[in-house]
């Protein structure tokens, strides 16, 4: 594969995450609510059943 086209995959993948964990720090609990996503995930929760645990 071509080398710019990993770099560009990582930095897009990464901007992604920097404004996921920003918008979920953001909110009321958002720290808690952040731990509880990837406790759940972790654990093996699918992430379209994450909302449901996390009372997100």
């Amino acid at each position: 594969m071509n080398k710019d086209l990993i770099k560009g995959t990582l930095i897009l993948a990464g901007v992604v995450l920097a404004l996921f964990v920003g918008a979920v720090a953001a909110t009321d609990h958002g720290v808690d609510k952040l731990g509880c996503v990837f406790r759940a995930l972790s654990h093996g929760i699918a992430l379209s059943n994450v909302h449901a645990v996390c009372g997100l």
